[in-house]
């Protein structure tokens, strides 16, 4: 059961009315083989890391359930804050460490007051890869708050930060999240002291808007337990689209903790832009078993189904996007009109790709996806439309897309437009012919990049493939423009065109029956 932010503002008045009054004075002295046991936990804090912060807060509590260590108890609630904030950093949506904290206080002797703690733990932002867009949003009330409430709970936590790992944790907290949402103002971001422990680098080192890389490394390098510190260096690779080093942080981190759902998803993003598409499909599902309704993940074993060929599969992931609603839909309407389309569900294709424009209005692919499903209705001269507002999209953007151009040509040849057809395949051709310099450039970058030959071997199989379709396409291209003039009864632009198609095999016969129909030069 999670609690509402009035349920932890009246815990936090129940457990005491004073921000952050003094502690009692307890008797720190507990046997021998306690003393070690604390001594164990109180290093396993300091260094930081997620499970090293779990197996301190057993020990205290365990400690602490002896009588023995009355301060025990006061480090399980310390401990279990800090876990509340780490489960937020790194979007563990199950956790419920705050919950834990909150019932670990109640124990406590009086007066003993966490309400500074609990509501900004409450107003920290989730790791967004971790949870769905829903839990996000359930966050705006208590960002609200923070924005007027942080200089009051800087206030009370800037005192004897220096000297107390959960002050100056939660305080890097607040001035990372306001500076996130409100910029830095006038009041400089604190800074962790000298020497600080890996806990407190590491927190310094995650705020978004300045992730730390070198930082990161160093904390990993010191205390490598720290596994989760490669979330943040794998986003950063990624990012930079340095997918092999995004893979291997990302590999280490859910190797150390497999239910990071953040990391899975990333290694998702990695596989799929790498092609590795069962791998990016089981990445993907990991997260949609672990977080429901997390869109990121759903869009991404969608598209990876897609690819696949298992078109219902996707469909399948894409309504349940539709039924949860409000986030991604525009995505959700065109990647169900591309798997509908080639289950020649035309019709049903046809709905969602309408639903996908009034979305996404000067989306070129759109454009172009519903220029395809017009010619699988028989709608020609819309498709012809649909085509040119693809080309105008496209260029609009300043991008380069062959086949919006090409099939554009195709839908004029259909309706016997000969004299704007012939043009624009002859544009087509080199179009394709730079498509094919741009993969084979790709070729050169995987073959000098540091991926396993096994992996390279597979990547550059799939780029020649490509490499024969685009050297097709400009023969049909080519042939194409030939019929086009020849249409226009000019056998003189039409030879070169149709003797260039000769020279592909799969052209060849065609092609020579056109030069034959054209006559001696």
């Amino acid at each position: 059961m999670r609690l509402s932010i009035g349920a932890i503002v009246v815990l936090a008045i129940a457990l005491g009315t004073a921000a952050c009054t003094p502690r009692p004075k307890l008797d720190p002295r507990p046997g021998i083989e306690l003393t070690a046991d604390l001594t164990r936990a109180d290093g396993l804090v300091r260094q930081g890391c997620y499970r090293c912060l779990q197996d301190a807060l057993a020990i205290y509590e365990r400690v602490a359930a002896t009588g023995m260590a009355p301060a025990a108890g006061l480090r399980a609630v310390d401990t279990a804050l800090l876990l509340a904030l780490r489960e937020r950093e790194l979007g563990l949506g199950g956790g419920t460490a705050l919950e834990h904290a909150i019932a670990l206080a109640g124990r406590q002797p009086a007066p003993f007051d966490i309400g500074v703690f609990l509501s900004l733990a409450d107003a920290q932002p989730w790791h967004a890869g971790g949870v769905s867009k829903e839990r996000q949003d359930d966050l705006l009330p208590s960002l609200r708050t923070l924005f007027t409430s942080w200089p009051a709970w800087r206030a009370q936590l800037a005192p004897g930060a220096e000297q107390d790992l959960l002050r100056a944790y939660y305080l890097l907290a607040l001035d990372c999240t306001r500076r996130t949402y409100q910029g830095d103002g006038d009041v400089p971001p604190w800074q962790p002291p000298a020497h600080a422990p890996p806990l407190l680098r590491y927190r310094a080192a995650v705020c978004p808007l300045a992730l730390d890389r070198q930082a990161l490394e160093q904390v990993v390098a010191s205390a490598p337990p720290f596994a989760e510190a490669r979330l943040f260096l794998g986003e950063l690779a990624l990012s930079a689209l340095t997918l092999r080093t995004a893979e291997k942080h990302l590999a280490e981190a859910v190797r150390a903790m497999p239910e990071l759902p953040p990391a899975w998803l990333l290694l998702g993003h990695v596989h799929l832009a790498i092609e590795e598409l069962d791998l990016a499909r089981d990445a993907y599902h990991r997260v949609n078993a672990a977080v429901p309704g997390q869109r990121d993940a759903m869009l991404g074993e969608a598209k990876s189904l897609s690819y696949l060929g298992r078109h219902e599969a996707a469909v399948a992931i894409l309504d349940e996007v539709e039924r949860l609603g409000t986030w991604y839909m525009g995505e959700m309407y065109y990647w169900r009109a591309w798997n509908r389309h080639r289950l020649a569900q035309h019709d049903a294709a046809n709905d969602d790709v309408l639903a996908s424009r009034q979305r996404m209005p000067m989306d070129p692919k759109v454009d172009a996806l519903a220029g395809f499903i017009a010619i699988a209705r028989n709608e020609v001269e819309r498709a012809e439309g649909e085509f040119r507002l693809a080309v105008e999209h496209y260029q609009g953007r300043g991008e380069r897309d062959c086949d919006s151009g090409y099939y554009l040509a195709s839908t004029l040849v259909m309706q016997r437009k000969w004299a704007e057809a012939a043009p624009r395949f002859e544009r087509a051709e080199p179009c394709y012919a730079l498509d094919e310099n741009a993969v084979r450039q790709r070729i050169a970058t995987i073959r000098a990049s540091d991926l396993p030959d096994d992996r390279q071997d597979r990547l550059v199989a799939s780029k020649e493939r490509e490499i024969l379709k685009l050297r097709l396409q400009q023969a049909r291209s080519c042939y194409n423009a030939a019929v086009a003039h020849a249409n226009l009864g000019d056998a003189a632009k039409a030879r070169p065109f149709a003797e260039r198609a000769a020279a592909h095999p799969e052209m060849r016969s065609l092609a020579e029956q056109l030069l034959a129909r054209l006559g001696p030069p």
